[in-house]
């Protein structure tokens, strides 16, 4: 799953996504990637350096990403919104903005209320952050 059709299924538009590509998916778990580090495009980029909290928004589009696959598959679209995140650890800095940013969404509990994800971000296979997010998706 390539950039546009990511920016199809999350409510930010296009220049507000920050995703890439869908790496891989399936109902509990999804891997995406992300090339916008240090590009001049890149809203989140101060100075040229984006700071490891904003990984935050990220993760966030790859749960929200995988709440919209898993349910267009049951037949139903809802949007996604942060509800809150918990737990957050920040474990390093971007050093590298040549390198992309890989994130990770596991989900621990769907219903029709929301989601629970944990969070991971990596670049170069070294962890940057991690944490849980509150999906809240309300009823239409």
């Amino acid at each position: 799953m390539n950039r546009q059709q990511i920016a199809q299924l999350i409510p930010h538009g296009d220049a507000m996504c920050m995703l890439d590509e869908v790496v891989a998916w399936n109902s509990e778990h999804i891997h995406c990637r992300s090339y916008l580090v240090n590009m001049t495009a890149n809203p989140l980029c101060e100075h040229g350096q984006l700071d490891t909290v904003l990984l935050i928004e990220y993760g966030a589009q790859a749960a929200a990403v995988h709440a919209a696959l898993v349910q267009s598959h049951l037949g139903e679209m809802r949007p996604a919104y942060i509800g809150a995140v918990k737990d957050i650890e920040l474990l390093g800095a971007i050093s590298d903005n040549s390198t992309p940013l890989e994130l990770h969404a596991q989900c621990l509990l769907n219903n029709r209320q929301g989601a629970i994800y944990e969070l991971l971000a990596t670049q170069a296979d070294i962890p940057l952050l991690r944490g849980r997010l509150l999906l809240n998706q309300p009823q239409i």
